[in-house]
């Protein structure tokens, strides 16, 4: 029997793309499909917009908005689904993208999130030379210290790109077993890093996250360079290392954790989010208690060990949208160097 998909796309004023993304939903090759749209709190139309236009998807209107990972728990919790399709509201899909990683999630039982390959939207601000389609991400690499960056950003498309593991996916579909085992997203992370950390939870019981080629979407991104986005981004990728990571692990990388953070004070300071980032160590400090808690969870629960987690990460360090000679020539290099030193130990 085919298994059925609830496709979950969030929603927080953005009735300019989410019609073509719902759209590419209803255009699907794969039958047993329900679309929802989380709504958090729009007021740009975006809900009659839905109920006019899209009858047939079901719409969840939360009132205010949750963030992205709370929004797509309240789906969780109602959605039908043997598999589950998180989705932002610029992505556009192609029509066999949903039938193509139900696919791979069928071939392969140890296959816990099956990531499609993303592409620039045409209509976007990333043309190649030859006009051919450029790559904004397949899977994401993770540094050892959190930081993540699309794998291939920018690069040009290529068609005899293989299926990949990765240790982190930004858009996924995953089981209805993974979710009831790991849960869904951590709804302390409001903005960014959620999907890091629903990753990290898959591959710690016991699955792997895969990427292929075959599967297909069309972002329609804006890369947002606000201090905001640096200031949650920074605080939930210290959140989720101290959640997640074994004790030892945690001691092993402190050095470069505190390299790290130096170059982000500095960031920081020349940025003008100076005070945010003092901000977010005050308060990870008083989210201790409930990261322990946490903590105590996942070690009670976990089916792999850091040194496996480990596997997948990355000495160099790259950030998606930033140039940086510093950052290229010296903190690279180190962290990298850094890592080949203890990775051993892990």
């Amino acid at each position: 029997m085919m298994k059925k998909v609830s496709a979950i796309v969030v929603n927080w004023n953005g009735k300019d793309v989410l019609s073509g993304c719902l759209q590419s939903l209803l255009k699907q090759d794969y039958e047993n499909l329900e679309i929802w749209v989380s709504e958090n709190g729009s007021e740009d139309g975006s809900q009659a917009m839905v109920r006019e236009f899209f009858p047939s998807v079901r719409l969840l209107e939360n009132g205010k908005n949750l963030g992205f990972g709370s929004a797509v728990n309240r789906v969780l919790e109602k959605a039908e689904g043997d598999y589950f399709l998180f989705l932002n509201n610029d992505l556009e899909l192609a029509p066999d993208c949903i039938g193509q990683l139900v696919d791979l999630l069928v071939s392969d039982q140890h296959i816990g999130a099956a990531i499609p390959k993303i592409l620039y939207h045409p209509d976007g601000k990333k043309p190649s030379p030859n006009n051919s389609a450029v790559i904004n991400s397949f899977g994401v690499l993770v540094n050892y210290t959190g930081i993540a960056c699309p794998n291939l950003v920018d690069q040009q498309d290529k068609d005899d790109l293989p299926l990949t593991e990765t240790a982190c996916g930004g858009i996924f579909m995953f089981r209805r077993e993974v979710y009831e085992q790991v849960g869904g997203f951590d709804e302390d992370l409001f903005l960014y890093h959620e999907d890091h950390d629903l990753s990290w939870r898959i591959r710690l019981g016991g699955w792997k996250l895969m990427v292929t080629p075959k599967s297909i979407c069309y972002h329609h991104y804006n890369f947002n360079k606000g201090v905001q986005k640096f200031y949650r981004s920074e605080k939930n990728r210290l959140h989720i290392l101290l959640k997640n990571m074994e004790c030892k692990t945690l001691v092993l990388i402190f050095p470069a954790l505190v390299v790290v953070e130096l170059a982000q004070i500095v960031h920081a300071l020349v940025h003008g989010w100076l005070g945010l980032k003092i901000k977010s160590y005050f308060e990870i400090l008083g989210q201790l208690l409930r990261i322990t808690r946490k903590r105590r969870l996942i070690r009670s629960s976990r089916k792999v060990s850091d040194k496996e987690i480990s596997r997948l990460y990355q000495g160099t360090i790259a950030v998606s949208g930033m140039k940086n000679p510093l950052m290229d020539n010296i903190l690279s290099p180190l962290l990298s160097a850094y890592w080949k030193l203890i990775r051993g130990w892990i």
